[in-house]
């Protein structure tokens, strides 16, 4: 009856891959290596509420149905008349095949890939360490009480574990390496850590690859903050800016400042000179002088400045122009 059910289930599972491939242009792979079925459970209602929509199944179907959608769909096909309404071949969707691999699942949206990992990478839970697992980290027991009676202590001793009896109850010593990263639980290992109730690892879904179209974005390239990216191109365009303003070269970067400061420069020469142009008009101006053109004034021969009282300098408000 089972096997009957999964059976019937087929065809609305092939068409239900077939048409999320043709409305979202983001694929989203994901590992599920170690991961329970209530973690799967809630993520999916987290996603479902950020517009994402995961899907888990047999590898061999969703290959099956790649390999449909990146063709034309002939007529003879047996959900032609279902899945006609959704065009023609997407050709591009042929690189995610190669995706398609071990234990993953498939998140279906439109919302960029590095607004969502945290979300998908951040529900972890606790897990024992089961015979046979391979260690994700390191897993350290530090000095102090196990809260196990003396009877344990060959257990103990068995493994190579420092102890001493303290205040009835078997105490670790030194700090004692369990395992290490990459090393493979075995059955000593698992019953320590189940005596103590450790558990020393952390399982969730990872994000691998994203397949965003026609191209696929490996791990590391998920993985990059983009705040991180604007704040060095802001930083680069800083020093790009310098660099121009220093040797007089016009460019992108360097115009505004050089507008901005060409304007200060009239705006201070009008204003000594009583010219006051529409710009000065517009921008409320104080009665002040900017400070680099009254540099500019006290560098002059004293000789030659004409006798007469000193005006108030008055300050170019720039109006928001090129801030």
């Amino acid at each position: 009856m089972g096997k009957k059910e999964t059976k019937d289930k087929k065809p609305a599972q092939f068409k239900k891959i077939y048409e999320l491939l043709s409305k979202y242009s983001q694929v989203i792979i994901v590992g599920l290596a170690n991961v329970g079925s209530k973690q799967v459970q809630d993520i999916r209602r987290i996603l479902a509420k950020k517009n994402a929509l995961l899907v888990i199944g047999k590898n061999t179907l969703f290959k099956k149905v790649l390999s449909t959608r990146v063709q034309d769909l002939p007529e003879s096909h047996e959900y032609y008349d279902e899945l006609k309404k959704f065009g023609g071949a997407i050709r591009e969707l042929d690189v995610l095949k190669n995706q398609v691999a071990g234990k993953v699942g498939f998140i279906f949206t439109d919302t960029p890939v590095f607004d969502l990992k945290t979300v998908i990478e951040e529900n972890k839970v606790e897990t024992p360490a089961r015979v046979g697992a391979v260690a994700p980290i390191d897993v350290v027991i530090p000095p102090g009480p196990t809260g196990m009676d003396p009877a344990s202590i060959q257990f103990f001793h068995a493994l190579q574990i420092p102890t001493k009896i303290e205040k009835g109850q078997i105490q670790i010593t030194k700090d004692f390496v369990v395992l290490k990263t990459g090393q493979k639980v075995g059955q000593s290992q698992a019953v320590l850590l189940q005596k103590l109730g450790k558990k020393p690892f952390l399982y969730g879904m990872e994000v691998l690859a994203c397949y965003d179209n026609g191209s696929i974005l490996n791990k590391q390239q998920v993985s990059v903050n983009l705040n991180d990216i604007v704040a060095k191109f802001q930083k680069n365009v800083s020093n790009i800016s310098a660099i121009s303003l220093a040797n007089g070269w016009v460019n992108e970067a360097s115009a505004p400042y050089l507008l901005a400061n060409a304007f200060k420069d009239l705006a201070a020469i009008g204003l000594q000179s009583g010219f006051i142009f529409d710009q000065i008009k517009q921008s409320n101006a104080p009665a002040q002088t900017s400070a680099p053109v009254a540099t500019k004034v006290e560098e002059k021969p004293a000789q030659q400045a004409p006798a007469k009282v000193e005006e108030p300098e008055e300050d170019v408000d720039m109006g928001g122009l090129f801030d």
